[in-house]
C-alpha cells in the first residue's frame, strides 16, 4: 500500500510578508528579492501524519521562498505563482526541497526511499492546497504537474 497524507498541521499560523525592494539595496539583494518575494516572519512547527508515520519538523523564521513556480502561460488557467491561494503549499514544499538532506537524513531517518520521499513532498503539497480552500482537481492537477516535474529533475533528488 502507497503512503497517503492523513494531516499536514501547522502549529502556529505562518506570518508571512512580501519582501520589498528598496533603493538602498544592492542589485544583487534586488535581484534575490525579485527571484524570492516571500518570507516567513515566524517559527513554523509543522507535523505531518500520513497512513504510515508522523514526522515533524520546524519552518525557521527567515525562510525565504520563490512561490508557486507555475509558469506564465498557464497563470490565467491557474493562477499566478504570487497567489495567495499557493502561498503555504508553496512555503512548504520548497522547505521539503531545500532542506531535503536534512529531513530524509535527520527526521526521517532514512526510513524510506528517495523516490518515496519525493512523491510524499507532492503529496504534502496537494493536502495543504485542498486544506486552504483549492478545488480537488486542481489540486491533483498542480500535484501532478509538481510532481512530473521532480521525476525529470532527479538529478537534483541525489541525498547523500
Amino acid at each position: 500500500m502507497k503512503e497517503s497524507i492523513k494531516y499536514v498541521t501547522f502549529d502556529v499560523t505562518p506570518k508571512v510578508c512580501l519582501r520589498v525592494i528598496e533603493s538602498s539595496d544592492t542589485p544583487e539583494i534586488k535581484q534575490e528579492k525579485k527571484d524570492y518575494p516571500f518570507k516567513l516572519h515566524n517559527n513554523v512547527p509543522v507535523t505531518i501524519i500520513t497512513s504510515k508515520r508522523i514526522f515533524g519538523f520546524t519552518i525557521p523564521k527567515k525562510y525565504i521562498w520563490n512561490g508557486a513556480d507555475i509558469p506564465r502561460i498557464f497563470w490565467r488557467l491557474i493562477g499566478s505563482k504570487t497567489d495567495n491561494a499557493f502561498l503555504i503549499a508553496s512555503m512548504l514544499h520548497d522547505y521539503l526541497l531545500d532542506n531535503k538532506i536534512d529531513i530524509y537524513s535527520n527526521v526521517l531517518e532514512r526510513d524510506i526511499s528517495v523516490k518515496e520521499y519525493r512523491r510524499l513532498t507532492s503529496l504534502i503539497f496537494r493536502e495543504v492546497l485542498k486544506n486552504s480552500g483549492e478545488n480537488v482537481i486542481k489540486s491533483n492537477v498542480m500535484s501532478w504537474c509538481v510532481d512530473i516535474y521532480q521525476i525529470f529533475h532527479r538529478g537534483a533528488w541525489e541525498c547523500q
